[in-house]
Formats: C-alpha cells, sequence, structure tokens
C-alpha cells in the first residue's frame, strides 16, 4: 500500500509541536517546575510517543508487511529497515511511555526533565528518513 502521506504529514506535525512545548517548559529550572508542569511534561512524552508510534505502525503495516507487538518492536523493525541508527533511543521512548502510562507512581521527574534537557536528535533522525521514504523532502 501507499504511504498515507496526509496522515505521516499531521503525525510529522504534532512530533514538531510536542517537542516545542517540551522545550518551552524546560527552559525553567526543575527544581522551579511546580506540579502541573511536571506533569504537564509527561504528558507531552506520552503523546510525543504516541504520534511517532502511529507513523511507525503506519510504516510497519503498510511498507514492511510486519504487526509490531508493541511500540519498541516496531521502533525497532522500522527504525532498522530505515537505516535509523539511533532506534534505541526511541525503542527507551517507547519504555518511559509505558512507565507513565503504568506507573506512574515510580516515575522519577527530574530524570525525564534531564532527557528532555538532551535533545531529541533521534526523533528528528527518524523524522527525515520517514520524509525520505514517503517522498516528502525537497
Amino acid at each position: 500500500m501507499p504511504i498515507d502521506k496526509e496522515l505521516v504529514l499531521e503525525k510529522i506535525s504534532e512530533v514538531s509541536d510536542i517537542i516545542s512545548e517540551l522545550k518551552a517548559l524546560t527552559i525553567k529550572k526543575y527544581e522551579e517546575m511546580n506540579t502541573h508542569e511536571r506533569y504537564s511534561m509527561r504528558y507531552l512524552i506520552i503523546v510525543l510517543v504516541e504520534s511517532l508510534a502511529s507513523i511507525c505502525v503506519h510504516l510497519s503495516l503498510d511498507q514492511y508487511g510486519i504487526r509490531p507487538k508493541s511500540y519498541t518492536e516496531c521502533f525497532r523493525e522500522v527504525g532498522l529497515r530505515l537505516c535509523v541508527q539511533c532506534y534505541r533511543d526511541l525503542e527507551a521512548l517507547a519504555r518511559l511511555r509505558n512507565i507513565l502510562v503504568h506507573r506512574y507512581w515510580t516515575v522519577r521527574d527530574d530524570l525525564v526533565y534531564q532527557s528532555i534537557k538532551r535533545d531529541f536528535n533521534c526523533v528528528g533522525v527518524f523524522i527525515e528518513k520517514v520524509k525520505e521514504l514517503a517522498g516528502l523532502t525537497s
């Protein structure tokens, strides 16, 4: 099946918006963030992974004929096929999403904050490879 370019573009836009929101939230020092901002950070990570996973599952099913059993499996299988060398970072994001959703009481917000501050280079690499595959690059 052909790639649904509209879906991919919509999800790429969501990813970009979410990363901008996360960066805006983490302009503050961690110690200065209130509870609502910390919970917003968690929520945005969940939504980020869901948006990336939507792209991943679409490619997995329609381009590669693979039915992944989890987001981590999807990121691994699609990442390898797209030659995304840092696919393990995407797997780690999926695992973090699982912790945030299912075991929120064990979350260390300071570690989530630090990982956001590092960057989203692998997400950018993944998105660029998706754009190339979908013919969305100029």
